[in-house]
């Protein structure tokens, strides 16, 4: 067998695709293909790589005349092995575990100076993408860095289902300035919101409330109606009925929280 050849064999058996390869190695999904029809060599370090990943030798990939190491001898795939890369440019760490859920590793972690991406189950680099991603830039099902996106975004600017930052948008968002359907913050334009200044289409709670229903510390501006909350009494029962009888039952989860909110503030 060419070095093509055993590669390709090895990549099969391992259920993963050139690109998820490629990106263990970190070389293009490209470069693996050419390896793979002999069209091109592998640089040194990354044959060295390649034994690592696979738990073989160097020998065996470069001879025709070795055998392939029985499966005892092979390295175990329980996420112990990794292949770690360190860049001669600059501070630069990169971890990449060699057990993989899916074509990607369980853990990608690349930090450093410059553009470094990490992507994997759970991924930290400057640019990260996983199920669980930290980084500055960062997207994923739970996602936290200076600009993320996810599910469950946390960053000084978030977007996501439920976003937590500085600037946040979503579904829910709590945040310096917010935007979403149930917002909580000091600046917030939603359906629902509570905070310094809110502008909530249907319910607005804050020092300073704008909406159809308006409650307000300060200021109370309502299409249905308006209070100005100055000595912490308020109409609970009127603003509750209000809620219930002109907000549809489409935003139900949502009217029900700004009713909790209410009913806190109550007492």
């Amino acid at each position: 067998m060419t070095l093509g050849e055993k590669i390709y064999a090895l990549r099969s058996e391992k259920g993963l695709s050139q690109e998820a390869f490629g990106d263990l190695l970190g070389v293009s999904r490209q470069s693996v293909s050419k390896w793979e029809t002999d069209q091109s060599l592998p640089e040194l370090e990354k044959i060295v790589a390649v034994s690592e990943l696979f738990g073989i030798t160097t020998d065996y990939l470069l001879k025709d005349n070795i055998e392939r190491p029985g499966p005892a001898d092979m390295a175990s795939d329980n996420g112990a092995a990794a292949v770690i890369y360190k860049k001669e440019k600059g501070p630069h760490y990169e971890y990449k575990s060699s057990k993989t859920v899916k074509g990607l590793p369980l853990i990608h972690i690349n930090l450093g100076l410059g553009p470094y991406r990490a992507k994997g189950i759970f991924a930290i680099g400057n640019m990260a993408n996983g199920v669980f991603a930290l980084g500055f830039l960062s997207a994923g099902i739970v996602s936290a860095g200076l600009l993320s996106a996810g599910i469950l975004a946390i960053g000084t600017i978030a977007a996501g289902l439920i976003a937590m930052g500085t600037v946040a948008v979503g579904c829910v968002a709590m945040g310096a300035f917010a935007v979403g359907i149930f917002c909580m913050g000091a600046l917030n334009f939603g359906q629902f919101c509570f905070g310094a200044l809110s502008y909530g289409k249907q319910v607005a709670i804050g020092d300073e409330a704008h909406g159809k229903i308006a409650l307000g510390f300060s200021r109370a501006a309502g299409e249905l109606y308006q209070e100005v909350n100055e000595n912490g009494q308020f109409d609970y029962q009127t603003i509750e009925k209000l809620i219930d009888e002109s907000v549809s039952p489409y935003w139900w989860p949502f009217r029900e929280w700004i009713k909790g909110i209410l009913r806190l503030m109550a007492g």
